[in-house]
């Protein structure tokens, strides 16, 4: 397997948000109330200039994508912290799961903070029912904070950080 990853442009947002409601659409088996709100609400995030994503290919097929905001103080409301990203998704097609390929594309996102002077990534994941992603994370030194909430669901998540 020969997984490509870089930095996604104008013409990789529709592969992108394609990943992105797949892998929702098959972890959610279908059940997803909010999703037309919440792909238009990615796709802003993906094409706004603050923020950038990775997209992973396998030969020519679009396999994995990850998205990167400016971390805000506040809960997200307040001014950019420096040196500082938030990683808002990281997505695989759900027929490629198990393949590595989210490591791949973490690996990326992690090495293409360091080369923008970034110190810290945080990101949010769920509690109860994620123990692959919490893997995938622990595996590459990102640690979970005090910090949780209820996300849109009720359901339990926590913070993550990564200190490079």
């Amino acid at each position: 397997m020969k997984i490509d990853v870089r930095l996604g442009g104008p013409d990789d947002v529709e592969p992108a948000l394609s990943i992105y409601e797949l892998s929702n659409l098959a972890r959610r088996r279908g059940d997803w109330p909010s999703r037309q709100a919440r792909l238009q609400h990615v796709a802003a995030n993906l094409r706004d200039p603050s923020s950038w994503f990775v997209i992973a290919h396998d030969a020519a097929e679009a396999v994995a994508m990850a998205s990167v905001l400016p971390f805000r103080s506040d809960d997200g409301a307040g001014p950019p912290v420096p040196h500082t990203v938030f990683l808002d998704l990281i997505y695989v097609l759900p027929e490629r799961w198990g393949e590595g390929i989210g490591g791949v594309v973490l690996d990326a996102v992690i090495d293409e903070a360091k080369r923008r002077g970034m110190r810290r990534i945080h990101l949010w994941t769920h509690e109860d029912d994620n123990e692959r992603a919490h893997r995938l994370y622990r595996s590459r030194g990102f640690a979970p904070t005090a910090r949780t909430t209820l996300n849109d669901r009720g359901q339990a998540a926590r913070e993550w950080l990564l200190e490079m």
